[in-house]
């Protein structure tokens, strides 16, 4: 695409191109991520205590498969074979400052949001919430009445804070393509890459992911119900880890499989092709090797 430019239908045909010619590895790097995450599921639930490890080595693994596909989106299958183990660190640092940057301001808007809710349509419940002070469930069931009766505030809360979440994440959305092409950690770095095209980068997204999005969950609600049991339903799905733990482990295998190849794919197309487009002669290059 032309450089500093953000063509929409053309950024999205490249993603789909991408999936398209280099479905084998695409493939091949999703079994592998499906195998390692059901491993790593099948720990969490045989030692619950090892939760927080087990999430940690979880983040880990989803940077090394999309690194892996975005070496593959820029440079080629060939190279991104032998790149994965040193592009994969870099991408999951990005990660975790991205995801770091977004707590915080998912935080600071809460506080907003919050004394919104609480003036207007939540305020109503606040003298149930008192009486019912720290009984768990009793406030559970007075949110969940909450939610039923106010659709439209709670329809307006989430689409706040996802606009919130996309727009930021669009200036955003070109460090992992960054950090692999430099060899080292970029994040804010690619914060001015994106000015001006935030909008075009974030309607790519919309375009290409919410299809993918709606395509997988579709499925993988599917996939539970062969299995005997409902994906949003907790209560069904503990039933199931208790009568049928092989199933739900199996459940775990194809879901991850179907995300990394009909979602996770897509985006890493679409990043680094956006990255291609979008980065300035003078950006950070990759250090020289050592003579």
């Amino acid at each position: 695409m032309p450089a500093g430019t953000v063509p929409v239908r053309e950024s999205v045909g490249a993603a789909l191109r991408f999936v398209r010619e280099n479905l084998r590895f695409v493939v091949t790097v999703a079994a592998i991520f499906a195998v390692v995450s059901t491993i790593i599921s099948a720990v969490t639930l045989s030692v619950p205590q090892v939760g927080l490890l087990t999430m940690v080595a979880n983040g880990i693994l989803q940077a090394f498969s999309y690194a892996a596909l975005v070496g593959a989106a820029l440079y080629g299958v060939g190279p991104a074979r032998g790149r994965w183990p040193q592009d994969g660190w870099k991408v999951w640092f990005s990660m975790v400052v991205v995801g770091f940057f977004m707590c915080i301001v998912v935080f600071v808007i809460t506080i907003p949001a919050s004394i919104a809710l609480v003036a207007g349509p939540l305020g109503r419940y606040a003298a149930d919430l008192q009486a019912a002070n720290s009984d768990q469930a009793a406030v559970m069931a007075i949110m969940l009445r909450f939610v039923e009766e106010n659709p439209a505030a709670v329809l307006v809360t989430v689409l706040f804070y996802f606009v919130v979440w996309l727009l930021l994440t669009s200036r955003l959305y070109l460090a992992a393509p960054a950090s692999i092409d430099a060899k080292r950690t970029l994040t804010f770095e690619t914060w001015n890459w994106t000015k001006g095209a935030m909008f075009q980068i974030s309607s790519a997204r919309l375009m290409l992911l919410i299809p993918a999005y709606v395509l997988m969950f579709a499925l993988t609600a599917l996939i539970g119900r062969v299995f005997g049991f409902n994906v949003l339903d907790p209560a069904s799905m503990q039933t199931a880890l208790n009568s049928n733990m092989f199933g739900v482990i199996l459940f775990e295998f194809i879901s991850s499989f179907v995300a990394l190849v009909l979602y996770v794919s897509l985006e890493a197309g679409l990043s680094s092709y956006l990255y291609k487009g979008l980065k300035p002669v003078d950006a950070p290059a990759a250090p020289a090797p050592a003579v």
